[in-house]
C-alpha cells in the first residue's frame, strides 16, 4: 500500500515539477531593461507621491522589490513565446504573475522595509505596476492585437 502511494506521489511530483520548469522563460536583455526601468519608475513615483521620500532613500528598497516582481514574471511564464503571441494570454499570465508578485512584495516589505508598509504606497505601487506593465508589455512583445482574444476565426 505504501509503495503504491509513494510511487503515485513521485509521479505526480515529477509531472508538477516538469510543468513548473516548462513555465519558466527568461526575457531578452532589452525587454528586461525596459521592464526594470518601468517598475523602478513606478516605485519611485509611488514613494515620492505617497510617502514623500526622495529618490536616494528609495534606491535600497527598490532593488529587491523589482527583483521580486521580475522573478514572479519569469515564474508565471509571461515571457514564453507561445504566450506573447496572444494579447489575452499575456493578460492572463500577467494577472497570475502579479498575484505572485503581490505576495512577494508584501513579504519583502514587511520583513525588510516595515516603514514602507503604508496602504497608500502599496496600493499605488501595485495598481500602477499592473496597469503600466499591461499597457507596455503587449507593445514590446510584438503581440498581434487583432487575434480576437486568442480565438480562431474560420
Amino acid at each position: 500500500m505504501n509503495v503504491q502511494i509513494n510511487q503515485s506521489l513521485s509521479e505526480v511530483g515529477a509531472a508538477l515539477f516538469e510543468r513548473v520548469i516548462r513555465q519558466i522563460s527568461f526575457p531578452t536583455l532589452s525587454r528586461t531593461t525596459i521592464e526594470v526601468v518601468m517598475f523602478s519608475s513606478v516605485f519611485f513615483a509611488a514613494g515620492y507621491i505617497s510617502l514623500g521620500i526622495g529618490v536616494r532613500e528609495l534606491l535600497a528598497p527598490m532593488v529587491p522589490i523589482v527583483i521580486v516582481i521580475m522573478l514572479a514574471n519569469v515564474a508565471s511564464g509571461v515571457y514564453r513565446e507561445d504566450i506573447t503571441n496572444s494579447i489575452m494570454n499575456i493578460y492572463i499570465h500577467s494577472l497570475y504573475s502579479f498575484f505572485l508578485a503581490t505576495i512577494g512584495v508584501l513579504t519583502t516589505i514587511s520583513l525588510f522595509y516595515p516603514h514602507f508598509m503604508d496602504t497608500k504606497f502599496i496600493a499605488f505601487f501595485l495598481f500602477f505596476s499592473f496597469f503600466v506593465s499591461n499597457t507596455v508589455r503587449p507593445l514590446i512583445s510584438g503581440t498581434d492585437f487583432m487575434d480576437g482574444g486568442g480565438r480562431r476565426t474560420n
